[in-house]
């Protein structure tokens, strides 16, 4: 329905304010006026008021006691305060208590207040339109298996679903006071949603890590559109569906996938180690028996040489069973196995090694401690191999609740904007998903390239598979 006039309701114990007040803008408005708060509450049973504009200092109740007092039974008037005292402490209460629009300094400008009046209309349109769309989809935000939500342009909440709520923890009451904002763990994630959702006015399934009013870390798929409304306001309507259980099961697929590799590796290797390994160090000690009973076979100038080889044989495997399964790894725990890995690359090639670790460094999960094993072994690899490294920065550390890995050389590096990620870097990226862990990669042309890795703390009496 059209309104012909904004609607005002002026509060206000002075009288001269009052007429003086309706004076001016009674040509341009439909101009009620109250001297006490008990007349301000008759009309406002009365009449749909669209602004409110009240005096903060009046005897007994306040401006902002008065506007707090309404606010539950006349939700969508634009409230203002209009004083000649601007203390900071009612500016504060009355934004955080009276959800006020404006607050007005007297004396003031008559054009540039109406200016203000005419936006404050907009806004009670834009209030009513909203609420007025939630109630005609109120069957659908509370039977939805997902979060529906609309925010305002400003990427306030305006209303949220009981499912939704629940799954934010937060109070039907208190969903205003929040901002989408407030829910996101990286707020350069959320500009640049916000920043699409302003230049597309749609984001549809866009996968994000957010966190519940009490941190819980929560995976959704965030999907909104922008919804015009009257005037020049709009909203965005939207959903986010909890997949968190999802990528949980996904997480444990993979670590089970990984699992069985390695089991495989482990047999393979056993093999290895046990089988050409012992029939090696068997024909070394028969070599030995030779040499000692024929004195023609010791002194043969060939002798030192077929011995060279068959240790450099015997060492080779050696190094091939500690990367198949780093048994330093099990029996000394992962800061012992990286300074084993680090030092066999040493001796057998010209890259050198930069690696720190705290003292008491925390007993992971044997899982978890493998996974970051086996990046670093594949970041190792991929540096000499491709990136032609020759030296090579391990960064570890625990604290108490995260474990960080920093890793970076001095490599060729690749232009971040248009690699293709290869099969090391895909198996890094598996492991490091399958614990819930995160990755940051950073390359520079003829610089280096460097990562910087993250996961929960999962020790071993917290996982079972």
């Amino acid at each position: 329905m059209e309104i012909e006039k904004i609607t005002i309701l002026y509060v206000d114990d002075e009288q001269n304010n009052l007429i003086s007040f309706k004076s001016n803008f009674r040509k341009l408005y439909d101009v009620h006026t109250a001297g006490t708060v008990e007349e301000a509450m008759n009309i406002l049973r009365k009449n749909e008021i669209h602004v409110i504009l009240t005096d903060q200092k009046m005897p007994g109740t306040t401006g902002v006691q008065f506007l707090e007092s309404i606010i539950k039974e006349h939700p969508f008037p634009v409230r203002m305060i209009i004083t000649g005292y601007a203390d900071m402490d009612s500016v504060i209460q009355s934004i955080n208590k009276g959800e006020v629009y404006r607050y007005i300094l007297k004396p003031f400008d008559i054009n540039e207040l109406k200016l203000i009046i005419d936006s404050a209309y907009d806004l009670y349109l834009f209030r009513k339109t909203s609420d007025e769309k939630v109630t005609r989809y109120k069957h659908l935000f509370d039977s939805s298996s997902a979060c529906v939500f609309i925010i305002d342009q400003h990427g306030s909440f305006m209303e949220m679903n009981t499912y939704g709520l629940n799954l934010f923890k937060i109070k039907q009451e208190d969903i205003r006071h929040y901002e989408l904002l407030s829910f996101f763990i990286d707020p350069e994630q959320y500009k640049k949603l916000y920043g699409n959702l302003i230049i597309s006015e749609a984001v549809i399934d866009l996968p994000l890590k957010l966190k519940t009013l009490n941190k819980e870390i929560i995976e959704v798929l965030f999907s909104a559109s922008k919804m015009s409304m009257k005037g020049n306001q709009f909203v965005f309507q939207g959903m986010m569906r909890d997949i968190t259980r999802q990528k949980e099961i996904e997480n444990l697929m993979i670590r089970t996938i990984i699992e069985t590799q390695e089991v495989e590796r482990s047999r393979f290797s056993k093999n290895l180690h046990d089988g050409v390994g012992s029939m090696l160090a068997a024909i070394k000690l028969q070599l030995y028996v030779l040499t000692n009973e024929d004195h023609t076979l010791k002194n043969n100038p060939q002798l030192p040489a077929i011995v060279e080889g068959l240790n450099s044989t015997i060492v080779e495997i050696r190094n091939i069973c500690f990367n198949i399964t780093p048994i330093t790894l099990e029996l000394m725990g992962l800061p012992s196995a990286i300074e084993d890995l680090t030092s066999q690359y040493e001796s057998s090639s010209l890259i050198k090694f930069d690696y720190s670790v705290p003292d008491h460094f925390p007993k992971l999960h044997t899982q978890l401690e493998l996974a970051i094993f086996r990046v670093i072994q594949e970041f190792i690899n991929n540096s000499m191999t491709h990136g032609k490294a020759n030296k090579i920065k391990i960064g570890l550390a625990g604290e108490s609740n995260k474990i960080k890995l920093v890793l970076k050389d001095n490599g060729l590096g690749f232009d971040i904007n248009s690699y293709r990620a290869g099969l090391g870097i895909k198996n890094i990226k598996s492991r490091v998903r399958s614990f819930n862990g995160e990755l940051i990669i950073r390359s520079e042309l003829m610089v280096g390239t460097e990562f910087e890795l993250t996961w929960p703390v999962i020790v071993p009496e917290q996982m079972s598979t």
